[in-house]
């Protein structure tokens, strides 16, 4: 991994954790200081964001991290689902053994997470993510790879950053064996709608964030 995408990496990372909120604004001479880089791999860092589309770099004023609203962040959660759908169902036919056993093994770690640590939002949300990009993976469609992988990085981004994972836990364990048991027995139509059922929940508890007006 060449500097540039070890920075971009690092600074994802932070995005995920939660410790870069929406509407914060990023510093490039901090950030330079906190990574211990130049100026340059920052900038290229900040400007892959801002294509992926976690940021803006405003002229004369600096880089802002996206504050999306609620019908922005409904309107991506519609596209993920169709998409993560769509490869869901791709994957019920196309999977491997060795495939379907990774996904398998993926949720009995689910299973035995404590739920009780102070960890636990964070072993999770790195288990979903390695989950889904099974699922994609499985799907063996190359030109939606890279632009899905961003997808997943900016779903677990908002749930992260509005009702984080502890709410959004809920039952998935369950629905994860559910799509895997539809994988297993090759039915793609139930595999995405499995699939498309469970993230439109998700939306639904985001959008219960803004009607109620709670602080994000």
């Amino acid at each position: 991994m060449n500097k540039r995408d070890a920075v971009y990496d690092q600074i994802m990372d932070r995005f995920l954790s939660v410790k870069i909120r929406f509407g914060e604004r990023l510093l490039v001479k901090a950030l330079c200081t906190e990574l211990v880089v130049s100026r340059q791999p920052i900038m290229a860092a900040l400007t892959r964001l801002e294509a992926d589309g976690f940021v803006h770099i405003i002229p004369q004023v600096g880089c802002v991290v996206v504050n999306p609203g609620r019908s922005e962040i409904a309107d991506f959660f519609m596209m993920f689902e169709r998409m993560m759908g769509l490869l869901t169902e791709l994957a019920a036919t196309r999977r491997t053994e060795e495939q379907l056993e990774a996904l398998k093994q993926l949720n009995r770690q689910m299973l035995a997470i404590d739920l009780s640590g102070q960890t636990v939002a964070e072993e999770y949300g790195s288990l979903i993510r390695y989950f889904y990009q099974t699922i994609q993976a499985m799907a063996h469609a190359s030109l939606l790879d890279k632009h899905q992988l961003n997808n997943i990085n900016m779903a677990y981004f908002f749930i992260n950053q509005t009702v984080g994972f502890k709410k959004a836990m809920n039952d998935s364990v369950q629905v994860h064996q559910e799509i895997i048991d539809a994988i297993a027995m090759q039915t793609p139509t139930r595999a995405r709608m499995i699939a498309e059922a469970y993230i439109s929940g998700i939306t639904r508890t985001i959008a219960g964030v803004f009607r109620t007006g709670r602080s994000l």
